[in-house]
């Protein structure tokens, strides 16, 4: 008999995310909850430490919102918008209150993870070697990163990283069973290694399957269920990202976003409507269709494009 740990946004953001956290925030554009991200939002979390290899405009959101205090990161921005608006406010004026980062190249920070996984407590790498990475640290003073002579006697010399492990993470997925095994496909970035770095994993996700189902395909298992607290269905979590196989990225939204965080202002009425002003993602679903039209929103269905069956027999 399996143990459910099925439960709401809501329900398993009060209970294992609390005010002080290290969390990380998984997803690599593809796959990324919105839907836990806007209920952590709503729940008034403060004083978060939040941490990504790269961040979008989620972490925007959590900045903008007061909920962050520290940011360990290589970026924040969009590519082609760059950095975005709450992040430079709260970085050059100190709005909504100013935050700390410390800045990581995006290959150091998914090592930093891996080694988190793996349970070592640091690893060497070689990109940071002559950056300002080196020598420029908010908090973590000598502890950021270090230089080693390599003990085998090459005579090169590698920048050490320390460990990451955040006590909570997050992230959006396609399916997993009532217990928590996760099942994703598509672009996985860090997420093999960063989300088994975290003490425990909330996971939304687009549908919850059987054990079975999930035991058909094993090799798209990317987190056991041992490291997962929290099963959040959630269709559409991931949106305005995509999330493959179920929808598509949603540009024309981005760029909304984008676009009205620039001025406080019409970043406030942005997040009343599609944060504040809805109590869960059902709610976010139904405006979204009210307002746009139900045509728009089945465009981003994503196409069906089915892979082959393979023989797991013996």
């Amino acid at each position: 008999m399996q143990s459910s740990k099925v439960m709401t946004s809501k329900e398993a953001v009060s209970k294992f995310i609390q005010d002080g956290m290290t969390v990380f925030v998984g997803g690599f554009f593809h796959a990324i909850s919105y839907g836990i991200t806007h209920e952590i939002i709503r729940q008034g979390k403060k004083h978060l430490t939040i941490c990504q290899s790269s961040f979008n405009e989620h972490a925007d959101q959590l900045i903008g919102s007061g909920c962050v205090d520290r940011v360990i990161s290589s970026y924040v921005g969009m590519e082609i918008f760059g950095y975005l608006s709450c992040w430079r406010r709260a970085m050059e004026k100190g709005i909504p209150h100013p935050i700390e980062v410390e800045d990581y190249s995006n290959f150091s920070m998914t090592a930093r993870f891996l080694a988190g996984a793996l349970g070592i407590p640091y690893i060497p790498v070689n990109s940071l070697k002559g950056t300002d990475m080196m020598t420029h640290s908010r908090w973590m003073g000598e502890n950021k990163v270090k230089l080693m002579e390599d003990p085998f006697g090459s005579g090169a010399s590698h920048a050490l990283v320390p460990a990451l492990k955040p006590e909570v993470g997050y992230f959006h997925a396609q399916r997993a069973d009532r217990e928590g095994n996760v099942q994703m496909w598509g672009i996985l970035g860090d997420a093999p290694w960063s989300l088994r770095a975290c003490e425990k994993v909330i996971v939304s996700v687009e549908e919850v399957v059987s054990r079975e189902d999930i035991g058909k395909d094993p090799n798209r298992t990317i987190l056991p269920a041992y490291k997962v607290v929290a099963v959040v269905e959630e269709p559409f979590g991931a949106h305005p990202k995509n999330t493959q196989g179920y929808y598509d990225v949603d540009r024309d939204f981005i760029y909304e976003y984008v676009r009205a965080s620039k001025n406080p202002d019409t970043w406030k009425a942005f997040m009343d409507e599609w944060v504040y002003g809805v109590s869960d993602r059902v709610e976010y679903i139904e405006k979204y269709i009210r307002k746009f039209g139900y045509r728009r929103f089945a465009k981003l269905k994503a196409r069906n494009m089915r892979s082959e069956s393979v023989n797991y027999g013996y």
